[in-house]
């Protein structure tokens, strides 16, 4: 019998529920796409939240295609306050993928608060719910 890892794997909540358990519900994970330094951190508010970000916090990202510098600017948020940007060189896929609707994660990796302030603030960003079937 030839059967794939795939196929396998989806058989194992029926196989739970034939054996009289509950259904087993695969763990959910994210894929990171990116890791970076928060381009712009020491124009914006950065400075001032910088002491109360934590790692593993999550952070919100807004596409700004009417951005005159670059139509696929990436603005980063801290609730109200603006951190910076996705670096130019991280942002195309991502402004597209939260264009289309995609949801994405970001979320706070280290805060080097003894770095430059082009270091002070990395991140990553993650596609929520890993790799479909």
């Amino acid at each position: 019998m030839n059967t794939s890892r795939r196929r396998f794997l989806r058989a194992i909540p029926a196989l739970a529920l034939l054996l009289g358990g509950a259904p087993v519900r695969a763990a959910a994970r994210e894929t990171v796409i990116n890791r970076f330094s928060v381009a712009g951190f020491q124009y914006y508010q950065g400075r001032e939240v910088l002491p109360s970000l934590r790692p593993g916090e999550t952070l919100r990202l807004v596409a700004e295609p009417g951005n005159p510098h670059d139509g696929f600017a990436v603005e980063i948020y801290r609730g109200e306050s603006k951190l910076g940007y996705v670096p130019r060189s991280d942002n195309r896929h991502i402004s597209r993928l939260l264009r289309d609707g995609v949801r994405l994660t970001c979320r706070v990796e280290d805060t080097g608060t003894g770095e430059s302030p082009w270091n002070a603030l990395r991140v990553n960003v993650s596609l929520p719910g890993g790799n479909p079937p």
